[in-house]
């Protein structure tokens, strides 16, 4: 029903009710004088009739329907907050999960190989002290564009809290992540946020996992392994990207 609000418009289905009302209600009133052999005019019995729907069916059909509209637009709302986080645009960290978890069902069955990317934006706290949090939230926001921007339509970006965020690479290799972090970073320095006029910098560490077709491994362990990654680049200097090997694992 709400799909047909929504596709038909407030105006128009209250006029297809009322008409619907007027009908049925000069149906039934002939009806009834047949049944009970009233010696009413034809036409003075059909206008009675449709008198009153016409007059209550637009008013009661217009409120029903504009509460309907408002609670499939909270609806909306509500899945929305629900799904996405409200600074960034991008999934929030509990839509992330479950949508990487349905991806890596799918690609266990189909043995494909894709790569986990944790990034850490480098020094954040910096930025917040220095600028304030104002600024620190315009940077988050510019880097979720920078995300949506850089990423397929087949990968699935969130933002797992914070300054920590996570790419979903479909159908990826490792040694296929380089040209897309190089994009990244191209997109970070060319689209620099501003706070009062002034440009802030920053950079971004990375760690990446793959998970290879074979491995009997949950998403949750590529995660942790994307995160060892992620901590031996931030470990190493920071605004540098580390893929996961066993050596790091060892540590």
């Amino acid at each position: 029903m709400r799909l047909v609000v929504r596709r038909l418009g407030r105006v128009k289905l209250m006029l297809i009710i009322t008409a619907i009302s007027v009908v049925m209600a000069v149906i039934l009133n002939l009806l009834i004088s047949y049944i009970f052999n009233y010696q009413t005019p034809l036409t003075q019995s059909m206008l009675r009739a449709a008198i009153i729907p016409l007059i209550i069916a637009p008013v009661v059909s217009w409120y029903l329907l504009g509460l309907l509209l408002d609670l499939d637009k909270l609806e909306e709302e509500m899945n929305k907050l629900a799904t996405y986080d409200d600074l960034t645009g991008l999934y929030n960290r509990r839509a992330l999960f479950k949508s990487c978890h349905l991806l890596h069902r799918l690609t266990v069955r189909t043995k494909e190989t894709y790569c986990v990317v944790i990034i850490d934006l480098d020094f954040f706290k910096k930025i917040n002290d220095k600028y304030g949090h104002a600024a620190g939230d315009t940077v988050l926001k510019s880097f979720g564009a920078i995300l949506k921007k850089v990423t397929r339509d087949c990968d699935i970006a969130g933002r797992l809290g914070g300054e920590e965020f996570c790419i979903y690479l479909s159908n990826t290799q490792q040694d296929q992540v380089g040209p897309i972090v190089e994009r990244l970073n191209d997109e970070i320095q060319n689209n620099l946020p501003k706070c009062d006029g002034t440009q802030i910098h920053y950079t971004i560490s990375l760690g990446v996992a793959e998970n290879k077709p074979g491995l009997e491994m949950s998403f949750e362990d590529i995660l942790n392994k994307a995160d060892i990654a992620l901590y031996a680049a931030k470990n190493s200097g920071r605004n540098r990207m580390v893929i996961y090997s066993d050596e790091l694992g060892d540590k």
